[in-house]
């Protein structure tokens, strides 16, 4: 079965980017540009991993975390982010992974 990911960030060429590349990796690979929308598509696709943007139009990624993990406890939870300050916090909320952009793919695929 194909690994189906779900990335949130705002930054429209880092989505498409980043699904390009997941694509043509084999996985199935979404994107949404704000959490309204992202958490949505989240309950809709029910992916494995999520990769999540901190600074969103509508709010920070890393204030979502606990309440993600929660109700999906079984999904890789990746932030990435321009402000590395914020990895503890990530990290300490639930993240299983704080990638600092600007990122390399490999820095991604070392998670999946």
């Amino acid at each position: 079965m194909t690994k189906r990911i779900l990335i949130i960030d705002d930054e429209l060429d880092i989505c498409l980017l980043l699904q390009g590349y997941l694509k043509r990796q084999s996985f199935d690979a979404h994107y949404e540009q704000n959490l309204k929308t992202g958490l949505q598509a989240l309950n809709d696709l029910q992916p494995s991993v999520l990769i999540l943007d901190n600074n969103l139009p509508d709010g920070l990624g890393v204030e979502h975390i606990p309440a993600i993990k929660a109700s999906y406890p079984d999904l890789k939870l990746l932030i990435i982010s321009a402000y590395s300050s914020l990895k503890k916090k990530a990290i300490d909320s639930g993240a299983d992974a704080f990638i600092s952009k600007p990122f390399n793919y490999s820095s991604i695929m070392a998670y999946l």
